[in-house]
């Protein structure tokens, strides 16, 4: 067994959102989500892109590798057809009536050797490489005595065709791209931006608004002032929704865009 180095806490502080989790009527959905569903993404494409390239071509079109979960538990795919900075990801949530160590004492087991533990933002993680895939199972206790798995499997495969494609969106200068979350499930496509500079709330919004609006997305009400003086933008058209998030900390803004659109 290895050990994974701990993620930085800012990593594990950004959340985000699915489309499973935005209603089917309103023009836009909350972008802020689980905090363990991006950590377990991110920590999964981060090794994956570590991960070495496999040798042998017929690796490149392996089966997506698949975990056996405990008997009686509550399975349940996040998200869909998901990307993460690039990255093809699929994701499964696994709910039990077990002690979280005998929960991960399962996944060990159906792991097999080799593989690395971690703690991570407050939860223990299990990992393994598999050919052009990478395994993470971010594991932690529930309040009523059960415990949750999240189950991430990366393709690093897919994570290195999608390396320097274009980020179809004009963002304001001296930003730093945090997060890229593309999922498609129930027929609505979404991607989630969280973004990071030292412009004012202002500024973000009137750029990003100026942005959406070459898409024909337009406010659909003054922004809402929320707690700790973050800012909300709701965004309409026949294009699709959006939803905007500013957070102002220590001279830095946060912004979280989220974009939906219907599939055909």
């Amino acid at each position: 067994m290895k050990t994974l180095r701990t993620l930085p806490a800012a990593v594990t502080s950004i959340a985000v959102a699915s489309p499973a989790q935005m209603p089917a009527d309103r023009a836009c959905i909350p972008p802020l989500g689980v905090k363990r569903l991006l950590l377990a993404c991110l920590l999964s494409v981060c090794l994956s892109l570590a991960s070495p390239v496999p040798s042998q071509a017929g690796e490149l079109a392996a089966a997506w590798p698949t975990l056996a979960h405990p008997r009686e538990s509550h399975i349940d795919e996040v998200g869909g057809q998901i990307r993460i900075n690039g990255t093809p990801m699929r994701i499964v949530r696994v709910q039990a009536a077990l002690p979280v160590d005998a929960l991960a004492s399962h996944y060990r087991q159906v792991l097999g050797q080799p593989h690395a533990e971690s703690q991570a933002g407050g939860a223990q993680v299990l990992a393994q490489g598999r050919g052009n895939f990478f395994i993470t199972v971010t594991l932690q206790q529930l309040p009523d005595g059960g415990s949750e798995a999240l189950v991430a499997v990366a393709d690093s495969h897919g994570a290195r065709a999608a390396a320097g494609r274009p980020l179809g969106l004009d963002i304001p200068a001296g930003t730093t791209l945090l997060s890229d979350m593309e999922s498609t499930d129930g027929g609505i496509a979404s991607r989630q931006f969280v973004l990071a500079n030292t412009h004012s709330l202002r500024v973000n919004l009137d750029r990003l608004s100026a942005t959406l609006a070459r898409r024909g997305l337009h406010p659909e009400s003054p922004p809402v002032r929320g707690r700790n003086g973050a800012l909300l933008q709701h965004f309409g058209g026949t294009s699709g929704q959006a939803q905007l998030v500013l957070m102002r900390h220590e001279n830095q803004t946060h912004a979280v865009l989220t974009l939906l659109s219907r599939q055909p």
